[in-house]
């Protein structure tokens, strides 16, 4: 088995034609960028390449547990793939970004093993102490809703560097002008105003210089953020969290009439248990699928409208693997339809 090291952070020095043994890159164009060097999928076996003083020496694994992988095809089925994951190893994984790209990757782990630590708190509920079930699921959907919150803070500090470091505008005056009206580095400093109201995309993009495409994109995803934001700072700083979790004979419910769970548009007769609680499932499916989201559009539109290098392991695709994938993607089909409940 092959378990990556824990993060890129981590980086080695190795020579260039050391990595020209590893069949999947190509070199010819890295511009400064960091390697991250993923085992690859034929589509029968693995291969890795390890560093020694003599330099690479390709490997046998029977499998890998968790991490990230290259292939034309998934090697299982719940294997991910996540266009933002993809994007940047592929082609932004620069020294001061590679950090930053591993912790929202493992924000994503975590979030799948949320889900899998709820379903076992469901599974196990006959054995454990009367009523603590639900307080376990309350305090599991409280980190996952703080989870991510952290995404987006993280995304935004990626952006920011981008912005600043990569980008130099063609037009002077609008050059200028970005190099004097510096992006923040935190979500809520571009989307809101005075901490509160959202800026509109016109404001976003009058504010920070920013092309009106990627303007837009912040306004679309500013009103979730602001709810999670809502319930993070009620978490944090208000002790109210997210109040009662039912712990019923189908799952784990919630009271769709009061907040946070008021705000979440996706309710549908089929998630009610009765005429007062529901699944709670939808909502974490809405939650995760919304974050993922939010770093698939943002960073797809700012690579759309600046010119990032080549790829790094072209014809390939970034796949995602951990031990937790089942139970992320039974959650997300909630999303498109699969049943709410694990009873």
């Amino acid at each position: 088995m092959y378990a990556p090291p824990a993060d890129v952070e981590r980086m080695v020095s190795i020579k260039i034609e050391d990595l020209r043994k590893i069949t999947y890159l190509d070199i010819r164009e890295l511009g400064g960028r960091t390697v991250n060097l993923m085992p690859m999928w034929d589509g029968t076996q693995w291969h890795v390449w390890l560093p020694t003083p003599k330099g690479f020496v390709e490997g046998k694994i029977v499998d890998t547990i968790e991490g990230d992988y290259v292939s034309l095809t998934p090697a299982k089925p719940s294997d991910l793939f996540i266009p933002f994951v993809h994007l940047m190893w592929q082609r932004a994984s620069w020294p001061d970004i590679c950090p930053l790209i591993s912790a929202i990757c493992d924000d994503f782990h975590n979030m799948g093993t949320s889900v899998a630590k709820l379903k076992h708190f469901f599974g196990s509920r006959k054995a454990l102490a009367p009523g603590s079930t639900g307080r376990f699921a309350s305090t599991e959907l409280e980190y996952l809703a703080t989870l991510s919150r952290a995404v987006y803070d993280l995304l935004q500090e990626m952006i920011s560097i981008i912005w600043q470091k990569k980008v130099k505008l063609l037009d002077k005056s609008a050059e200028a002008y970005r190099r004097g009206h510096k992006l923040p580095e935190t979500f809520s400093k571009v989307v809101l105003q005075d901490k509160q109201g959202l800026r509109s995309a016109d404001e976003i993009e009058r504010q920070y210089g920013l092309p009106k495409q990627l303007a837009e994109q912040y306004a679309i995803l500013a009103p979730f953020f602001l709810e999670l934001r809502d319930v993070r700072n009620r978490i944090i700083h208000g002790g109210s969290g997210l109040g009662w979790i039912f712990d019923t004979d189908r799952g784990f419910c919630v009271n769709p009439k009061v907040p946070p769970f008021s705000s979440f548009r996706g309710w549908r007769p089929e998630h009610q248990y009765n005429e007062n609680v529901s699944s709670v499932l939808p909502w974490i499916a809405d939650t995760i699928l919304q974050t993922i989201s939010a770093c698939n559009s943002l960073m797809s539109t700012l690579a759309s409208i600046i010119r990032l290098p080549p790829e790094i392991a072209p014809g390939y695709y970034v796949f995602v693997r951990g031990p937790h994938n089942e139970a992320l993607a039974e959650v997300l089909a909630v999303h498109s339809g699969a049943s709410p409940w694990w009873g």
